[in-house]
């Protein structure tokens, strides 16, 4: 089973070398072509393994997209003063801007980013090619994906790096790097686990919860410090319509 994964890393290494007011985070965005939370979301682990997919790319032809981040760093008992959020401004398929806004020392700070980069997008069965120009440098990120089985290659300037998730009975694992994996909740199929292998037990990392907020996917991910919640995340999302 392993060399299906190797075999499936290996090619997209082949492929690579072949080539300003507030707004809150989890406002419904306008005319994004996107087709709200889908009741199918509220499943973690489908969730994960999507989010996967598409958090490191400002396109998206279709799967989820981001539209906004929360992120809060205190711990459960100190919530609220550090605090960063930002809110994508997506004009079709590409982010045309980003805003952002930051708590910190009591004082709020905000910046708009435009997104200048020319962007080159193929697609060919599962696998995907994203090409990123900007001020002469280009990046590449190309993925695999068959609704199990995920594998992406960044190529950018400090060189390739590929990482693969498989989904099977409601766990997400690497198969090559065993010691961490995502695992359902036994009795909550919003709420799933990642996990890592150290001294020969398994220890929870991190704590992710799914659901729908305000009409789109939350993904919400708590670390976990000592066994008390530590810093949160919330990603809002929408589902692009298909092509």
């Amino acid at each position: 089973m392993k060399s299906k994964y190797f075999l499936l890393a290996a090619a997209l290494f082949v492929a690579c070398s072949d080539d300003s007011s507030s707004t809150s985070v989890n406002d419904t965005p306008s005319n994004n072509g996107q087709n709200l939370a889908e009741p199918s979301y509220t499943n973690c682990i489908q969730t994960v393994l999507e989010f996967q997919r598409t958090k490191a790319t400002s396109f998206s032809e279709n799967g989820i997209a981001i539209d906004s981040v929360y992120w809060d760093y205190g711990s459960a008992n100190n919530r609220g003063n550090s605090i960063y959020t930002y809110k994508n401004y997506w004009t079709g398929t590409h982010i045309d801007s980003t805003y952002e806004a930051e708590l910190h020392n009591g004082e709020w700070a905000y910046r708009t980013t435009i997104n200048t980069a020319e962007t080159k997008f193929f697609h060919e069965g599962n696998i995907s090619t994203l090409i990123s120009i900007k001020d002469g440098i280009s990046d590449t990120v190309i993925t695999y994906f068959d609704g199990d089985s995920l594998a992406t290659t960044y190529t950018e300037k400090g060189g390739k790096e590929t990482r693969i998730y498989v989904l099977k009975n409601d766990t997400i694992f690497n198969p090559i790097d065993t010691e961490r994996i995502i695992v359902m909740d036994e009795n909550d199929s919003n709420t799933c686990y990642d996990k890592m292998h150290r001294d020969g037990k398994w220890f929870i990392w991190d704590r992710y919860e799914a659901g729908i907020k305000n009409g789109m996917i939350a993904l919400t991910k708590t670390s976990i410090e000592d066994g008390v919640d530590g810093k949160t995340v919330t990603f809002f999302m929408f589902r692009r319509k298909q092509q």
